[in-house]
């Protein structure tokens, strides 16, 4: 009787160290798990080395900036990419450093500069400023088509009540694939929209 008991108190505790070692086990996999998964990766997409503004012989236009509209899928902090004509995916690896509208106020603000436009982003000096900005954005994003496709609508308001909007569509070709091309090249899209935005304030 002795005996059965002794087998089956070492039977228990066999089972038992068995169980601890299959917990180990499965928990030291978990964290293997999660610490070989990806880094998160983040972009900014103004440019920290932004390029000198363009001598002009008077001074730079000041052109208040209203507001920056953006559609939902792109207040998101994900990269976004088209992959066909009805669907889209939002990165949850590679996410953006800023909110994009600040992103897009700062480059089109360096890109303004270039151009002898001084975009103000704060009403500080009312009295010195003439025209003001609302930029609305349908779309700013990769293509599975291998294009970044940047449109939507500004409207300039002038000092006396007087108004002029454009809608744009710039599609930019894409040379390679990847998010860091893809926001180079956001970038430049950045860029066309300053100069046309330039052309139109300075126009008066």
């Amino acid at each position: 009787m002795n005996n059965f008991i002794n087998d089956r108190n070492a039977l228990i505790s066999i089972v038992n160290r068995t169980r601890l070692i299959l917990a180990l086990l499965v928990g030291a996999s978990l964290i293997g798990c999660a610490s070989s998964g990806s880094a998160l990766q983040y972009y900014l997409l103004h440019s920290t080395t932004s390029p000198s503004a363009t001598q002009h012989a008077s001074s730079p236009h000041p052109l208040l900036i209203n507001k920056i509209v953006l559609p939902d899928y792109l207040k998101q902090r994900g990269l976004v990419y088209q992959t066909s004509s009805t669907n889209l995916h939002i990165a949850t690896e590679h996410l953006w450093a800023e909110p994009l509208d600040e992103g897009i106020t700062k480059s089109l603000k360096a890109a303004l500069r270039t151009q002898g436009v001084m975009l103000v982003t704060h009403n500080v000096n009312a009295k010195d400023i003439n025209d003001y900005l609302t930029l609305q954005i349908d779309d700013f994003i990769a293509t599975w088509q291998g294009d970044i496709i940047l449109s939507g609508q500004y409207v300039i308001k002038h000092i006396d009540d007087s108004q002029s909007a454009k809608d744009f569509e710039y599609i930019l070709p894409l040379a390679v694939d990847g998010f860091p091309a893809s926001i180079e090249v956001m970038r430049e899209a950045i860029y066309v929209l300053a100069d046309d935005i330039a052309n139109e304030v300075t126009k008066r």
